[in-house]
């Protein structure tokens, strides 16, 4: 939708659902219906089917919750979103019930914005700022106690991320929400983009969880076999940093393998040819 502007000439309209005043373009033409924008519109009549909302886009989601001023900050899933959307439709009156038209806002060339409102001849009262805020408080307390109990619920420890040290065995990983998942492979440099399904996460943090213990135990076992000194293949194998974990990550754009993840994530240049590290990306043994 486009903001409404100072240099429009045009007549506006109130939308009766996120209450933001839009010219007649940015208005879908209705008869005997409510003025609603095109994102509202978009929203109309199934804001109460979350199956229906999950097909929706993202974007699409986003931009109804920016219009009613609710934060998005919080959410990482759709699902989150869909949660809010239905939570502002459980606060907000529903699209269904007749309203009374809105208050029309003319304006013309060097001349101040003239309301015109209808006049309450049969003794309804008319909303007050007080109410209207009250309800306003009321969604966002709504949705911010709905963000935060969905954290609270994939959260390990408080103040704690998920991480692949915590997993014990792969049983461990089927408790995993999403969200663990996800950030388990990014702290790991493991690209997650083209994974739709949790089956999908499940199966890189499941190979990661097996390379990583590979890469221990081949470790171990060469330092416990041998008994050579500096210059040996263990050493050739060891993170030139910390001299403790196995190197596996490479360094983009040059390509560079001399780091664990560990390190890795904190250099800001390769230590061979000192150009700057763009990303460090996991590597998987074969």
């Amino acid at each position: 939708n486009r903001a409404p502007k100072h240099t429009c000439n045009q007549s506006r309209h109130v939308c009766m659902d996120c209450k933001k005043s839009y010219c007649s373009h940015c208005f879908t033409p209705q008869d005997l219906q409510p003025w609603l924008c095109h994102t509202c519109q978009r929203f109309r009549g199934i804001l109460f089917e979350r199956a229906e909302l999950m097909k929706l886009k993202v974007k699409d989601l986003r931009d109804y919750l920016h219009l009613h001023e609710i934060p998005t900050q919080m959410c990482r899933e759709k699902e989150e979103l869909v949660d809010l959307v239905l939570c502002v439709s459980d606060v907000s009156p529903t699209s269904d019930t007749h309203i009374p038209p809105p208050p029309v806002t003319t304006q013309e060339p060097n001349t101040p914005i003239i309301t015109v409102s209808p006049s309450t001849d049969n003794g309804t009262t008319e909303v007050g700022p007080q109410t209207q805020a009250t309800e306003d408080g009321q969604m966002f307390a709504c949705c911010l106690s709905l963000c935060q109990s969905s954290d609270s619920e994939e959260v390990l420890a408080p103040g704690r991320r998920a991480s692949l040290s915590d997993l014990r065995s792969v049983e461990d990983i089927e408790a995993l929400s999403v969200r663990q998942l996800k950030e388990i492979l990014a702290r790991n440099f493991v690209d997650y983009k083209g994974c739709c399904e949790k089956w999908e996460l499940m199966e890189r943090v499941t190979r990661l969880y097996h390379d990583q213990k590979d890469l221990q135990n081949m470790v171990s076992n060469a330092t416990e076999g041998t008994d050579a000194g500096p210059g040996t293949a263990v050493e050739e194998n060891l993170c030139k940093i910390c001299m403790d974990s196995p190197i596996d990550c490479v360094f983009l754009e040059c390509g560079h393998m001399v780091t664990c993840t560990k390190c890795g994530k904190r250099m800001n240049e390769c230590p061979i040819c000192r150009q700057y590290v763009v990303r460090a990306v996991h590597v998987f043994r074969s």
